[in-house]
């Protein structure tokens, strides 16, 4: 029987390393001169902005902010409204460069920067010191597209060896920034604005539908206000109140050959936040947020890594890929209480719910993924003032929750690989009694398990023969496969077009016949494997 073989061409994302690092870093917020002085501080937050990566030699440059902020209470004389709550901002530059060898400029880079905690120190009246835990997921590849051999006839099955590939076949990816805005309202029974102190955002569930050309990612945005509100002459001054608002965003992202039957894997992060006060009733807030789609059609790859065979000479490449075993999201709610500790007032009115994901842990077991972690929930409220004390007291306390969850994702083994990634996608609350907060939250957990596969995989079949009569004898024999070219096979042996016409008198190079064959002087046969 002759030997043939079927061969494929395929686009992977090639593995070049992964890493992942934390990191610490330090900076202030100094409170400007227009300013009162600090008495004591009520929440610091942090968040990440405008982070910029490059692949170079050997590795991955990091750079970004961390823009920090600090609501506090102003020390002021005793003569001027009491505990007038501020808020002064900060920032953070970061630096890192992250050893992937082999990495070079021009190659694919996926980062994924956490916060993991954030800590400060009271350093004077005037100067916040924030300390902010960072951990940095990257993972350098390169698109290649390789010509893999899925079959091969002509040639004894146990002397073919295969394996079964399953991969993502990516057919492209885009990166979209765009800002969304929304209009936030006071309403009915709270009192106007006076000034905001604050707004922050969080993107909830985002669904999304791949189109031809194209994807389009549909969510809402949370946005929340912090603010002080007027306050007739005799009553308490200084009011803290909170806003709260959603708005909804429709983003279309140029993705070329996408398919409505591909898959499609989509991340929304906000790089920034800010607000324009348009009245005593209303705050617009501007959400800057940066999309990425990446459109893949999973499949399933029967390659050949090798033939034992005197027939043929082969063509080989390390192929170095992630091996897609599954991948899914969960949504959990998780709740807790918030107890007022012994030497705060009682509550009267929470102003505001917040949690952040302080630690997370996450370990393949036989069928699917265990996220673990921990998340810091806390309350900003009004506690009860006695008559004569400073009325309008902003306080904070906050809890530690622990959260489990099993994802699960079939084909999964101890031991493989597992990206995950839990968000926070909602914060609510109730007020139980005068010392207790019941505060839910809601978390999203998606959980990506792969098997990080390297093999030697068979490119390109070259069928031989020995010497035989039709060609001299220092001559060898190559019997021409379909799709042959004179081109081709002089590329293959390294030689050119013209020698294989002087070697071969009686061939037609332009009406090559599968089986025939063509003689290759010896002291040319340099092929390529």
């Amino acid at each position: 029987m002759a030997i043939s073989f079927n061969e494929e061409l395929i686009r992977v994302e090639y593995v070049i390393g992964e890493d992942t690092i934390s990191e610490t870093v330090t900076g202030e917020v100094v409170i400007p001169d227009t300013k009162p002085d600090v008495e004591r501080v009520i929440e610091v937050t942090a968040d990440i902005m405008e982070v910029e990566t490059e692949v170079e030699d050997g590795g991955v440059n990091i750079t970004g902010n961390i823009e920090t902020g600090a609501i506090y209470v102003a020390d002021v004389p005793e003569e001027e409204p009491q505990q007038p709550v501020h808020f002064s901002e900060g920032e953070i530059t970061f630096t890192n460069f992250v050893d992937i060898p082999q990495s070079e400029a021009g190659m694919n880079v996926f980062t994924d920067l956490n916060i993991k905690r954030v800590s400060y120190e009271l350093l004077d009246n005037r100067t916040i010191e924030v300390t902010v835990v960072l951990t940095k997921f990257v993972k350098v590849t390169e698109y290649r597209q390789i010509t893999v051999i899925t079959e091969v006839t002509g040639i004894d099955e146990e002397n073919i060896s295969q394996e079964l590939l399953r991969i993502e076949d990516v057919i492209g990816e885009n990166t979209v920034t765009t800002v969304i805005s929304g209009r936030i309202e006071v309403p009915v029974g709270k009192p106007p604005i006076e000034r905001v102190l604050n707004a922050g955002a969080n993107i909830l569930p985002i669904t999304a539908e791949i189109t031809e050309e194209g994807v389009i990612i549909d969510g809402q945005i949370e946005a929340g206000v912090i603010y002080v509100a007027q306050a007739p002459e005799g009553e308490p001054q200084q009011p803290v109140h909170f806003l709260e608002g959603e708005f909804s965003f429709s983003e279309a992202i140029e993705v070329a050959g996408a398919l409505p039957e591909y898959s499609v894997f989509t991340n929304a992060v906000i790089k920034r936040v800010s607000y324009d006060f348009i009245s005593e009733s209303e705050v617009e807030v501007d959400v800057t947020v940066e999309f990425f789609a990446k459109v893949t059609e999973p499949k399933q790859v029967n390659v050949i890594t090798d033939i034992i065979s005197d027939q043929v000479e082969l063509e080989r490449e390390l192929l170095r890929v992630e091996d897609v075993v599954g991948e899914d999201i969960v949504y959990e709610t998780v709740t807790s209480r918030i107890n007022i500790p012994v030497g705060k007032p009682d509550l009267e009115r929470v102003l505001e719910a917040s949690a952040q994901i302080m630690e997370v842990n996450a370990f393949t077991e036989s069928g699917g993924v265990m996220i673990e972690g921990t998340i810091e929930g806390s309350i900003l409220y009004v506690g009860v003032a006695e008559a004569g004390e400073p009325q309008q007291p902003v306080h904070f306390s906050e809890s530690i929750i622990n959260f489990d969850n099993f994802v699960d994702i079939p084909g999964t083994e101890e031991g493989m690989n597992t990206h995950t990634e839990v968000t926070v996608q909602n914060v609510s609350y109730e007020e139980l009694n005068a010392r207790t907060v019941e505060i839910t939250v809601v978390l999203k957990k998606f959980a990506k398990v792969t098997e990080f596969r390297q093999l030697e995989i068979i490119t390109d079949v070259i069928v031989i023969s020995p010497a035989a009569d039709e060609c001299p004898p220092s001559y060898v024999v190559y019997v021409v496969q379909p799709g042959d070219t004179f081109w081709k096979i002089a590329k293959r042996y390294n030689t050119t077009v013209d020698k294989l016409i002087q070697a071969n008198p009686d061939v037609d190079p332009n009406n090559l016949q599968i089986g025939q064959k063509i003689c290759i002087p010896s002291e040319i046969i340099e092929p390529k494997g």
